[in-house]
């Protein structure tokens, strides 16, 4: 097919609106989880804080393997099946994987956590690695059969109990960190309410479980590649936890990697909405520059955002403990753009079977724990987050390029950067000065809310000197 993606399809048009829900509800989920974790700033110490960071850094990379490797290949084989009984067949694989990776998981978090939680917080972290897998069953159906407001409404119900239940264990019950992490397995209890259901007695086409090795392959290949780009999110949060040094400022770029994490959640939201039309072979070329399109439209801004938010603002939210936060924030929102950047070009190969993009991914990865040591080394944990920053945009540029390669420099056509780069400015000048920062704050992100949710037919156009050939992502 060739053209200039000068026109939306009504295929993108239709997946974008999915997108829409599936991200107003991660950003509802983003702003419960910010207010969560300021609140156990406050409600626990800072020693308690740090082990509970941690222990949420290892819930987030074994969430981040799972909300991949099991929906994404129920997604794609919903999206791919051809007959109800294939649908079942992969149905009840994806079930039997989320059972028997989840104890895999659960076992490995467990095993690491001892290094820096007490055995109650353990065991609170591997059984709450366990329901959070169990759910993701849900998740891939649901996806998969494109209901993404009713997936949207779970996640948010999810973390609504999830905080609930976390308050009343730290502040009622004493728990402390054991609670706190405690709590991400009561909200994952929410998914399973809505489990998929499977006939006992399927017809003759049943293809089982522990047979179907193409499945099995596809799933380990997901899985292996999304445990990679979890790595970008959670090895620098629990690294600072286990290295020797000042709890405190330890705490402090804990805290301010949770706040650039919307990324992050803009990335799954877009993600998980594309991915089903991906797999079903339609032209990536358009798709992939509206998704990207997408993301950079509110991550752009949110990083100038944080980058130039004034200590003093800060100050007035977190406790006195946490008063690096405002300075390792200029690194860690690089950080979050980075991570989140990648794991969408990722998915745009596992749509596709194509992971050609892991020998680029792992020298990253590399890359990216090496600048991590070496900050360390050269300037502790301020240093750590420096190399933290070089070493995801390092990485996102890497697995860019291989993705231009596949696609053509036009899959970057769509993603503005005058206006971030304009907010920029406008944001360091105003600095100094809260109220005036905090209206064009406001009014940046507005901007870019609307740029986000407003039709997409009216701003597909791109620019002039975008005219390519779309084919397919591995037919390099």
């Amino acid at each position: 097919m060739t053209g200039s993606g000068d026109a939306a399809r009504p295929d993108e048009t239709a997946v974008a609106h999915g997108a829409r829900w599936i991200t107003l509800a991660f950003v509802i989920v983003g702003l419960l989880n910010y207010g969560y974790a300021l609140l156990l700033t406050r409600l626990l110490d800072v020693a308690a804080y740090s082990r509970f960071a941690a222990g949420q850094g290892l819930i987030l990379w074994a969430s981040t393997v799972a909300t991949v490797c099991v929906p994404w290949v129920l997604a794609q084989g919903l999206a791919r099946a051809r007959s109800g009984p294939e649908r079942q067949s992969v149905t009840r694989f994806a079930k039997l994987v989320s059972v028997t990776s989840g104890v895999s998981a659960a076992a490995i978090v467990g095993v690491i956590a001892l290094r820096f939680a007490a055995p109650t917080a353990v065991l609170a972290l591997a059984i709450s690695t366990f329901v959070i897998f169990l759910g993701t069953a849900t998740t891939g159906w649901l996806q998969g059969t494109e209901r993404m407001r009713g997936l949207a409404i779970l996640y948010v119900t999810e973390n609504v109990l999830k905080n609930g239940a976390g308050v009343l264990l730290v502040v009622v019950a004493g728990r402390g960190d054991a609670g706190a992490l405690a709590a991400f397995g009561i909200g994952g209890l929410v998914m399973l309410a809505r489990w998929p259901r499977t006939p006992r007695h399927p017809g003759p086409s049943r293809v089982t479980g522990w047979g179907h090795r193409e499945l099995w392959r596809r799933t380990a290949r997901i899985a292996g590649a999304q445990s990679m780009v979890s790595l970008f999110v959670t090895l620098d949060v629990v690294l600072v936890a286990m290295l020797p040094g000042n709890r405190a400022l330890a705490a402090s770029y804990q805290a301010s990697a949770t706040l650039a994490r919307i990324p992050l959640f803009v990335a799954g939201a877009v993600a998980t909405a594309f991915f089903p039309s991906l797999s079903r072979g339609e032209p990536g070329g358009v798709l992939a520059a509206r998704a990207l399109r997408m993301y950079a439209a509110v991550t752009l801004p949110v990083a100038v955002i944080l980058i130039t938010i004034p200590a003093h603002l800060l100050a007035l939210v977190f406790p006195a403990q946490y008063g690096a936060v405002a300075m390792l924030l200029r690194f860690t929102a690089v950080t979050g753009f980075g991570a989140g950047g990648i794991s969408l070009v990722i998915a745009f190969f596992q749509a596709a079977d194509d992971y050609s993009c892991l020998t680029w991914l792992a020298a990253g990865l590399a890359g990216y724990a090496v600048d991590l040591m070496v900050g360390w080394l050269i300037g502790g944990v301020t240093g750590l987050a420096v190399g933290g920053a070089v070493g995801t945009v390092s990485a996102l540029l890497l697995i860019g390029y291989d993705l231009v390669q596949s696609q053509g420099y036009a899959v970057l056509s769509r993603v503005g950067l005058a206006e971030p780069a304009a907010a920029a400015a406008v944001l360091t000048i105003v600095r100094p000065h809260l109220l005036i920062w905090l209206a064009a704050a406001l009014l940046i992100g507005l901007r870019a809310g609307i740029r986000f949710l407003r039709p997409g037919a009216r701003h597909a156009r791109g620019p002039r000197w975008v005219r390519f050939t779309v084919h397919p992502i591995g037919s390099k």
